[in-house]
C-alpha cells in the first residue's frame, strides 16, 4: 500500500485495507477468525497427530477408494522392516499376491535424500534376504513434502539406483538392522535388477485430497468451510421414499376433516390442508438435501443420523403429549424443533429453518413418529 498525505494539519491518511484472501464469513460469523488452509494445518500437525491422520487415510481411504484392494495393514513400529502402511491386492493364497507400501515420515523439515536412502535400502535388503517379496508401488508419505534434490532422484529411477549404491557404506549399510549390511556382489546385481521406478513420494496435497473422501475429514479441517447446495425442490409426483412421512400427515388431515385420506387429491378442495401438504413435502425435501450435505459432500451419511437422533430425543414431549388432535401434535412438534439446541453438532451450522420442520417429517418417515396417537 501506498500512503497518501490528507489535509488536516499534515497528518496521514492511509487507503481502507484490501480484503483478507480466502476469507470464509461464515467462519468469520462464527467468531473463530480466518480459516486455516489445510497444508498449513497438515503442517502443524504434532507426530502423534500425523499418525492418527494418516491411519484415517489408509482405512478410510485405500481401504475403499483405492481400485482392487483386498486389505490395508497398518504395520508401523519396531521390527516392520521398513513398512508402515501395507496393502494387498489379493488373498493371502494368491501366488505371486501383489502388494504397495506406504512409507509414512513426520520431520521438522522437507525428507531429503539422505534419508529416505536408509528407507529405500531397507526395502533393498529385505526382499534380497527374502523376508518379503517387492512390492509393485512404493511411496513416501510425509506432511511436509520431500526436498527437490529429492524428487530430482525419485524422477530418475536411473539416478536414483546410482545414488543409492554411491552412498550405500555412509548412509545405508550400519542403519538398515542392528549389525551392518555389506555391500556384497549378490546384493549389488539384486539392486542392479531392482526397478526403481516404483518408489514415489505422495505429494501433500494429493493425501489431503484423498483424506477428504473419508468420513474422517471435516473433523480435522472443519465443517463450515463446505458450502451447501441449494435444496432441490420437492417433485411434482410423489416419491415411493416420501409414503412413510406422507401417510402419517394423510392420517392428521383426514382426522382433522372427518374424512378417509389416503391423497391430496381427497382435500384439494380444502385451501389450508393443501398448503399444510404443500409445504410438508417443501421441507422435507430442505431436510432431505442436509443428508445430501452429510452423505456427500460430507463423506458420512451418519452425521444426519446423528442429527435426527438429536432431533428425535429433544421432541419427544412434544410428538408425544396426549390431548391434541394429529394436526396440533404436528404442528406443537414443529414449533418445538426451531427451539432445539443442537450444540456443537458437525451440520448444526448448515440447519435451517426449513430443515427443522423437515426433520419433523424425517421423523414421521424414517421413525414411524405419528401425529395421531390412539
Amino acid at each position: 500500500m501506498t500512503e497518501q498525505k490528507g489535509n488536516h494539519g499534515g497528518a496521514e491518511s492511509l487507503p481502507s485495507p484490501t480484503r483478507w484472501p480466502s476469507a470464509n464469513e461464515r467462519l468469520l460469523g462464527l467468531g473463530v477468525g480466518l480459516p486455516v488452509q489445510p497444508l498449513d494445518r497438515l503442517a502443524q500437525f504434532s507426530a502423534l497427530d500425523f499418525e492418527r491422520f494418516t491411519l484415517e487415510w489408509a482405512t478410510g481411504y485405500l481401504a475403499s477408494e483405492l481400485p482392487g484392494v483386498y486389505e490395508v495393514q497398518q504395520r508401523g513400529g519396531a521390527g516392520d522392516k521398513g513398512r508402515d502402511i501395507v496393502v494387498w491386492f489379493e488373498p493371502p493364497e494368491t501366488p505371486g499376491r501383489r502388494w504397495s507400501l506406504y512409507q509414512c515420515k513426520h520431520y521438522d523439515a522437507r525428507l531429503g535424500a539422505g534419508a529416505a536412502a536408509v528407507e529405500i535400502a531397507k526395502v533393498l535388503y529385505y526382499t534380497f534376504s527374502g523376508h518379503y517379496t517387492k512390492p509393485s508401488g512404493y511411496w513416501f508419505v510425509t506432511h511436509l513434502g520431500v526436498t527437490s534434490d529429492l524428487q530430482d532422484l525419485l524422477d530418475e529411477p536411473a539416478r536414483l539406483k546410482t545414488y543409492i549404491l554411491e552412498n550405500w557404506v555412509e548412509r545405508c549399510s550400519a542403519r538398515i538392522i542392528k549389525g551392518v549390511v555389506t555391500l556384497t556382489d549378490e546384493l549389488r546385481a539384486h539392486i542392479d535388477a531392482f526397478d526403481f521406478s516404483i518408489f514415489r513420494a505422495k505429494q501433500p496435497l494429493d493425501l489431503i485430497n484423498e483424506h477428504a473422501k473419508t468420513r474422517y475429514h471435516l473433523i480435522v479441517f472443519g465443517a463450515p468451510l463446505i458450502d451447501r447446495t441449494v435444496p432441490t425442490k420437492a417433485p411434482s409426483q410423489v416419491a415411493p421414499g416420501e409414503n412413510g412421512y406422507l401417510n402419517r400427515l394423510y392420517e392428521a388431515i383426514g382426522q382433522a376433516l372427518g374424512i378417509s385420506v389416503s391423497s391430496s387429491a381427497d382435500f384439494a378442495h380444502d385451501k389450508g390442508h393443501s398448503r399444510l401438504f404443500d409445504r410438508s413435502r417443501i421441507t422435507f425435501y430442505c431436510a432431505e438435501n442436509l443428508k445430501e450435505l452429510a452423505s456427500d459432500r460430507m463423506a458420512d451419511a451418519r452425521y444426519f443420523e446423528t442429527l435426527l437422533n438429536e432431533f428425535e430425543n429433544g421432541l419427544f414431549y412434544s410428538y408425544t403429549k396426549s390431548g391434541l388432535s394429529g394436526i396440533e401434535r404436528l404442528a406443537a412438534t414443529v414449533l418445538s424443533a426451531q427451539a432445539i439446541q443442537l450444540g456443537g453438532h458437525v451440520l448444526a451450522p448448515h440447519v435451517l429453518a426449513n430443515d427443522r420442520e423437515g426433520m419433523c417429517h424425517q421423523l414421521a418417515n424414517e421413525r414411524g413418529v405419528s401425529w395421531c396417537i390412539p
